[in-house]
């Protein structure tokens, strides 16, 4: 039997390990605001220090289990970008031991060789018109590039930080704005900045349309989304869209592999196929099983590990 080499990548949550108790914390403002405030900073310093030790077991996870790669959550750290918080991670009161926990991490990733990136939030955008929404991105995806740095992760497309470009409309005009907010962000944010194709049926966002307004114009890489590409094909086949989206990397790309439910958007918990393998990329499994889809994926596949 063909063996296939595919990369097969884990999204935020073990779930194999979360049924053993190791699993992320998080922390709304609401909580962090009523509490008193040294009260509160203790509080999310164990949270902060909870998650990258999290983050080191389920890189350690990925290596024993053979998945090639990891996308970071981006909940690492809450509430600490939070426009009335606004914190830096050496103003915590217990910044020497989320340091320690830092530096776990980052031998862990060395160590492992196992493949970075992150997909900061949905409502991240750099097209809007409200100053306040533009403001809060862009503080958002500097938190994101800090904590790459600190991991020492490169200030390259090997580290992507991956997003959509949410707005629809006359793509000339939106294009110029979004590049208007992009040109504000630091080089360790735009060195690393990837831009996915969007699932609205109707919308602009294809890969061929980010191909032309992003890439072209700014050498900005596009994102392959094999379900988004499903919804919003813009007349290209799945092989099209993906060789497009695979020209504009200097670097071997991490692509998206999910598979919609009754022919939606939302997302199968385990796989019934398996991502295409026209050219070798890192795939992030989208599938609501998470490490359980993707080991059952590498079982069916037979799959070659190196």
């Amino acid at each position: 039997m063909i063996q296939l080499i595919m990369n097969l990548s884990l999204c935020c949550i073990s779930n194999i390990l979360a049924e053993q108790g190791i699993k992320f914390r998080t922390m709304t403002y609401k909580s962090f605001s009523s509490k008193p405030r040294e009260e509160s900073l203790f509080k999310l310093s164990g949270i902060i220090q909870n998650n990258f030790r999290t983050t080191r077991d389920i890189i350690h996870h990925c290596k024993k289990s053979g998945i090639k790669g990891y996308r970071l959550s981006s909940d690492l750290t809450p509430v600490l970008n939070h426009p009335d918080v606004n914190l830096s991670l050496e103003e915590l009161p217990e910044y020497k031991l989320i340091q320690y926990q830092i530096n776990e991490l980052k031998k862990a990733i060395k160590e492992t060789g196992i493949k970075v990136s992150a997909h900061p939030s949905e409502y991240i955008t750099l097209t809007s018109e409200d100053p306040k929404a533009i403001q809060n991105s862009i503080r958002d995806l500097e938190t994101h590039a800090d904590i790459f740095d600190r991991l020492d992760l490169p200030q390259s497309y090997e580290a992507p930080l991956n997003i959509h470009v949410r707005k629809d409309g006359d793509p000339i005009d939106i294009s110029n704005r979004f590049i208007l907010n992009y040109n504000k962000l630091s080089s360790a944010v735009r060195k690393r900045l990837v831009l996915e194709n969007n699932d609205n049926a109707n919308g602009v966002w294809s890969v061929k349309n980010l191909h032309t307004y992003f890439y072209q114009t700014n050498g900005i890489p596009v994102t392959f989304d094999t379900l988004h590409h499903k919804i919003l094909p813009d007349n290209l086949t799945e092989e099209e869209a993906f060789n497009l989206a695979y020209e504009t990397w200097n670097t071997t790309p991490i692509f998206h592999y999910s598979e919609g439910k009754n022919n939606t958007r939302a997302h199968e918990h385990m796989a019934q196929f398996l991502p295409p393998t026209y050219k070798e990329v890192y795939w992030d499994v989208e599938l609501k099983n998470k490490d359980y889809a993707i080991l059952e994926m590498l079982e069916k596949c037979k799959i070659l590990l190196c």
